[in-house]
């Protein structure tokens, strides 16, 4: 774990990114966890290899997410239309629209590409099944979240820049 926070700071360039990333996750482990109640699996190696492979698709998604936000202010910034709150908003809502389609293309191809191994029968059935059920349900969850709760918590952070800024600077 600690690996892969270095390996965000390094590949965000920012604290605050990264720890915007990785809010995904709790949702990806909730919606694991759900799947896995929901099927009556129990915890085994099979389901710990999914968990961590959730794990790194939630983050993946959140990149994509956090990433486009950047870019999207960014391109307001050096633009110079960030002089209000309102702009700020204005700006990420901008970003998160652009992010919805790889967002969704990214969750929707690893969820519909293992969904037939949660019905799958025949040797090796229950240890595919248990390995791809926490990264169907992880995913399917964490999608909702992460298009709400990260462009909104990208607000609050960078509102927060905007009323720590010295007075006169744009």
């Amino acid at each position: 774990l600690i690996l892969v926070v270095i390996l965000l700071y390094l590949s965000l360039r920012g604290w605050p990114q990264t720890w915007l990333v990785l809010l995904s996750l709790p949702f990806a482990v909730a919606g694991s966890i759900w799947l896995l109640t929901l099927l009556d699996y129990n915890l085994s190696t099979a389901v710990w290899v999914g968990l961590i492979a959730v794990g790194g698709v939630a983050a993946q998604t959140g990149i994509v997410v956090v990433v486009y936000l950047d870019q999207a202010y960014q391109a307001a910034l050096d633009q110079g239309r960030l002089r209000s709150p309102e702009d700020i908003d204005a700006a990420i809502v901008d970003g998160a629209s652009k992010c919805l389609r790889p967002m969704l293309m990214t969750v929707a191809t690893t969820v519909f590409g293992l969904m037939p191994l949660l019905w799958e029968s025949g040797v090796g059935a229950d240890l595919s099944a248990r390995t791809a059920a926490p990264v169907v349900g992880g995913l399917w969850w964490c999608m909702f979240p992460t298009l709400l709760v990260l462009p909104a918590a990208y607000a609050i952070w960078r509102r927060w820049q905007f009323d720590r800024r010295p007075v006169g600077v744009a």
